[in-house]
């Protein structure tokens, strides 16, 4: 093992650019010049592509040895196709990066785009979902998907539009962003602007806890335009908050059969399941929104004070734990009105008991004593686990602490 230590070290050595380590005192052989290479076709290319020099990126990329063997790579070269409005070679390279890389979003997105561009409407919808299998969370990803489906079901509304685009914009495409497309939506800018404004006063009620307000709004934007997700879960929200929750579920529900991968949806069907103690179903839920964003600080929260509600309360404390590392500031937010519902905790002896363990662990001494007095208010009487557990080391010399101690007798 030694020896086979040894090689790799003076392998990777030789990586390193020569005259890093100066020359190695005693050594006679001079040291070895690099070999002389060619142009760095794929960087050239990559650097045209930035500039949207289309064309000249096409032939750099051509020159790239083995490009088939990079994915996203060839996803470049299929984008410089199709910026170049040369289609069918385009759908061609799009197709080989998905075979190269199953899970390479950017390859679904642009050939959906691609498909939007020649009218197949259902086919762009389908190649959007694959994307957001991969990626969620895309904003270009969601308002295509939004724009497919609005196309697809609208075709009367949409036909002054793309009469007026035909000549000026045949592909469709509104912009790139990095290495994915965006599609124009063809809706008349003024029904566009009419949505727009409504989902902003959906929005400004909302934040000022007029829900009766904010739901009037956002069922007139619904009304308009029912192909966006992000509005039809604000509009849950506004009935979640109303306690309608049988309205709120229903419109979740209808966020998630636009987009199935709408995390936010995901989250607060989980909430509703957890208001009615369906812990379980709430699990499944959380869990299927975690999938999408392993890191969510809210999503961890909601599965923590699930799996305390589920009296799992070591599996709680560690979840817990994990979210207020990614946001020490977590119990501290109050509200609930984003677009994840955040849900609230319950005033229990072993769940307060519990949440001091966690700010325990984080060495919050203030909040440990805090949740440790709810405990006791609410009943909890084992001074044996507040004796034994060494999580509350960091207070044994706390003054509070030691008359909280006394306290039991």
């Amino acid at each position: 093992m030694r020896y086979v230590c040894t090689l790799s070290l003076v392998a990777l050595i030789g990586l390193l650019p020569t005259g890093l380590f100066g020359q190695v005192p005693g050594t006679e052989t001079p040291a070895a010049q690099p070999e002389p290479q060619g142009p760095n076709y794929l960087s050239m290319g990559n650097a045209a592509f930035e500039q949207d020099n289309y064309a000249e990126a096409l032939e750099l990329y051509l020159q790239v040895p083995g490009i088939e063997a990079t994915p996203y790579a060839v996803n470049r070269l299929g984008l410089s196709y199709h910026m170049l409005n040369r289609l069918s070679e385009a759908e061609s390279v799009y197709k080989n990066a998905t075979r190269g890389n199953k899970e390479l979003s950017a390859a679904y997105n642009n050939l959906g785009a691609l498909y939007y561009g020649r009218r197949k409407f259902k086919d762009a919808e389908n190649r959007f979902k694959d994307a957001l299998k991969y990626d969620a969370q895309n904003r270009v990803l969601r308002q295509n998907l939004r724009a497919a489906k609005y196309a697809r079901e609208n075709g009367k509304q949409i036909r002054p539009v793309l009469l007026e685009l035909m000549s000026e914009n045949p592909l469709l495409v509104l912009e790139r962003e990095g290495d994915v497309v965006k599609v124009v939506m063809l809706m008349s800018p003024e029904v566009l602007a009419e949505v727009t404004l409504q989902g902003k006063k959906g929005d400004s009620y909302l934040a000022r806890k007029m829900f009766e307000d904010a739901i009037i709004e956002y069922q007139r934007a619904i009304k308009i335009d029912r192909y966006d997700p992000s509005i039809i879960n604000r509009l849950g929200i506004a009935y979640h908050q109303s306690q309608r929750l049988k309205d709120a579920e229903k419109q979740y529900k209808a966020a998630l059969k636009i987009n199935p991968y709408y995390l936010e949806a995901l989250n607060n069907l989980g909430s509703i399941e957890y208001t009615r103690k369906r812990f379980r179903r709430a699990m499944n839920y959380y869990g299927k929104a975690l999938d999408i964003r392993p890191n969510s600080p809210t999503i961890l929260q909601n599965i923590g004070s699930c799996l305390f509600a589920m009296e799992r309360f070591e599996q709680g404390l560690q979840i817990y734990i994990r979210a207020l590392q990614l946001d020490p500031d977590l119990f501290n937010h109050v509200g609930g009105f984003g677009t994840l519902i955040q849900t609230s905790q319950r005033n229990e002896s072993m769940v307060n008991f519990y949440m001091a363990k966690v700010f325990a662990n984080s060495g919050d001494k203030d909040r440990t004593m805090s949740y440790l007095y709810k405990a006791v208010e609410e009943g909890f009487k084992n001074d044996k686990m507040l004796r034994g557990d060494p999580a509350f080391s960091l207070l044994a010399d706390d003054e509070r602490f030691i008359q909280l101690l006394a306290s039991f007798g």
